[in-house]
């Protein structure tokens, strides 16, 4: 844990205020604000993906909580003194509930690029924006002293878990309606 502690301490020691205001910023995106983003291009481009998003957010953000209350582990500003605390925040720490949101976002939207775009290209590029914006949320963290890197990782493994799972089931609803749909015209 001292290791991780030392990486945001680096980050911090090395930030200057408009750094700090800058990643207070990006992780706004890894909270309520990007996923009413997600939820609305969902919604008006695949109106029942934005559904399955919506739910899999939600029971998201239940397991994160009871993931924090079970493993109840410190945030890093409150264990080290050196630590700043510079998005206000409390509470535990493991794992990373902006991380877990970032993956959740970025796998259902991967997806949607996936799913509507037939060029490579754009798919390539979208798995690129994706990965770096799960990347800034997770930096935003331990940058504002919020989250251990452990945290983050931690929080992005569960975020696409939850995302496979909740398009798996998106994509066993749709296929069922598709079925039931054909059956009735025959």
């Amino acid at each position: 844990m001292k290791f991780e502690a030392d990486i945001i301490e680096f980050l911090q020691a090395n930030a200057s205020v408009g750094f700090i205001k800058l990643f207070q910023f990006i992780t706004l995106f890894g909270s309520l604000l990007g996923a009413f983003i997600v939820f609305f291009i969902l919604f008006f481009t695949k109106r029942n993906l934005s559904y399955a998003f919506l739910a899999t957010y939600i029971v998201a953000v239940v397991f994160n909580k009871v993931l924090k209350a079970i493993i109840m582990r410190d945030r890093p500003f409150e264990t080290y003194d050196t630590i700043a605390n510079y998005d206000d925040v409390s509470g535990y720490s493991m794992p990373s509930g902006h991380s877990q949101s970032a993956g959740v976002l970025a796998t259902f939207i991967f997806y949607l690029i996936l799913t509507v775009s037939t060029k490579k290209s754009t798919k390539i590029l979208g798995f690129i924006s994706c990965l770096l914006y799960v990347v800034l949320i997770a930096f935003s963290r331990m940058v504002l002293g919020a989250h251990y890197l452990s945290d983050t990782i931690v929080g992005i493994m569960v975020g696409i878990l939850f995302a496979i799972f909740g398009i798996l089931i998106y994509n066993k609803v749709i296929k069922k309606k598709k079925d039931k749909s054909i059956r009735l015209r025959e």
